[in-house]
């Protein structure tokens, strides 16, 4: 259980830093933020028009990717079953299509996403992942009963 708190606490805390990184920049002045968007330029693009926004600046990850951190974070913080059985994979799998349909029309085509459709999506994909991973032996091997 400890390790599922551990990881779900890391990806809540990415989208939380990345949420609270242009309030930073607005109130104690522009460098002080920039270590935080530095920090999560690895793990998303971070293009603004492809962001939420608060207080006038675009928060440190795209609307897709600061979903996706939440919705893996929260199914392994809150959905405490145990996943056995192949038909969680597909479910997993599952969730993870609309969001690389969305991703995939907008490459292809002249179609622009919303930000709440890419926020839907991303929370979706991160849920989908989680019930990917769950029935890993890497979560239940340092699991107690």
């Amino acid at each position: 259980m400890l390790i599922r708190i551990i990881f779900g606490s890391l990806f809540i805390l990415l989208a939380f830093a990345s949420f609270i990184a242009p309030i930073i920049q607005t109130y104690f002045g522009y460098p002080t933020g920039e270590g935080i968007y530095s920090f999560l330029s690895p793990i998303c693009h971070q293009y603004p028009t492809r962001s939420f926004w608060i207080v006038n600046r675009p928060f440190a990850l795209c609307s897709r990717c600061f979903s996706g951190y939440l919705g893996l974070g929260f199914g392994l913080l809150f959905i405490h079953q145990y996943f056995k059985c192949f038909k969680n994979i597909i479910f997993g799998i599952l969730l993870l299509i609309p969001g690389i349909a969305d991703g995939l029309l907008q490459l292809w085509t002249e179609y622009e996403s919303t930000n709440i459709l890419r926020f839907i999506t991303g929370a979706l994909g991160g849920l989908g992942v989680f019930y990917i991973i769950c029935p890993i032996n890497f979560l239940k091997k340092y699991e107690r009963k």
